[in-house]
């Protein structure tokens, strides 16, 4: 009897998944507007495109943006990582191995993060597809169908805030994130107010300065938008002014969360005991799906809020692969950013789209999108 029990367990036994061919793509990506961040106007995004294909023909997609100021790196040197350190590794590997492989390229790429992230969400596609399961089963299993988006509002005027805002509530949005630091703080604080009193009270708003504030802009600005019921204040100095920071929450006037500070699980230890109040997180800068994981099970065990948010901006395939880590952490309560609508073409045939302001997380095998490779080759740079 036993003989024949061990014969039927080698029998199930999956099959490996082994990886035939890598590419890696650096992309220039038009956005449908110019964007303002702290001063500074963005008009396209330079990202790095993983193709992994296995023996079956199975091709799964990942991503990174280019993005050194968030803990990232250079399109150039995640392209030169990735040719140099990690595709010699990835090719006859198992993909089933999954984040064993993710960890493998941090021991052997320790400059390639972004890159190794995006490889890591590719990896995540590819066995999803392979196994006929979403990624999010692969990561935990499904916590919620659907998650309500928070949509970034930061034009060059309050007028053009308020109608911006309008034409979203119209479309479903009820959670707004302002771009601080793009107006004067007295416009900041006056584009605060009047879109609490043009939106009524069932909008959530909150503001992210990007590092753009000193300590006495952002106690200001915390002050006089308190009565918009303002919920968090994210980034609002730069990465290195600590005593800024301590003295900002020790006010205890907003709830701090932090962004470009965040580019570790160390970073997140870090912080949490200088009590923010949350974090933002990235699948570009914490090591892709893996990392994400990780970091989110670190801020559960310290009751930090997460907003999981793409850099402005990725494609369908990064946000398809947040939609799925939304579906499976806990304490997502400073919402959900995908980015790819902010660009006026994707990579995505069929990019996740929400319907009356909520995305519904796919259950399709693994990220769920189809790639258009036409479109990844007519992007190039």
């Amino acid at each position: 009897m036993y003989g024949n029990e061990l014969n039927m367990i080698k029998k199930n036994e999956i099959a490996p998944l082994l990886i035939k061919r890598v590419d890696a793509f650096g992309v220039r990506l038009p956005l449908i507007k110019p964007m303002l961040m702290s001063g500074i106007e963005i008009r396209h995004s330079d990202n790095l495109l993983i193709r992994i294909e296995s023996d079956s023909g199975l091709v799964g997609w990942g991503e990174a943006p280019a993005a050194p100021s968030h803990g990232g790196a250079t399109l150039q040197d995640m392209v030169g990582i990735f040719n140099s350190e990690i595709a010699p590794y990835l090719l006859r590997k198992n993909a089933l191995d999954l984040s064993g492989i993710t960890s493998a390229l941090f021991r052997i790429a320790k400059k390639g993060k972004s890159a190794i992230g995006a490889v890591d969400v590719a990896l995540y596609d590819l066995a999803g597809q392979h196994l006929g399961v979403p990624t999010h089963m692969l990561i935990g299993g499904m916590r919620r169908e659907s998650v309500a988006p928070l949509w970034l509002i930061g034009t060059q005027s309050i007028k053009s805030d308020i109608e911006e805002a309008k034409i979203r509530y119209d479309q479903g949005y009820r959670f707004f994130k302002i771009k601080l630091g793009v107006k004067s703080l007295q416009e900041d604080i006056e584009s605060t107010l009047a879109l609490r009193s043009a939106l009524g009270g069932e909008v959530r708003l909150c503001g992210d300065a990007n590092t753009g504030y000193t300590c006495k802009q952002a106690i200001d600005y915390s002050e006089a938008v308190a009565p918009a019921d303002f919920e968090f204040l994210e980034q609002p100095l730069a990465k290195d002014d600590l005593d800024g920071l301590r003295q900002l929450i020790k006010l205890n006037i907003v709830q701090v969360g932090l962004d470009e500070s965040i580019t570790s699980s160390q970073d997140i230890l870090k912080y949490a005991a200088e009590k923010i109040s949350g974090v933002s997180l990235k699948t570009l800068k914490l090591g892709g799906i893996s990392g994400v994981i990780a970091a989110g099970n670190i801020c559960e065990s310290l009751n930090l809020q997460i907003n999981l948010s793409g850099k402005i901006a990725e494609t369908g395939i990064a946000s398809a692969a947040l939609l799925q880590l939304s579906a499976v952490l806990n304490n997502v309560n400073w919402g959900v950013s995908p980015s790819h609508l902010y660009l006026a073409e994707d990579v995505v045939k069929t990019p996740p789209t929400p319907k009356n302001g909520v995305y519904t997380i796919s259950k399709s095998p693994g990220l769920g999108i189809e790639v258009d490779e036409l479109a990844v080759n007519r992007l190039l740079i």
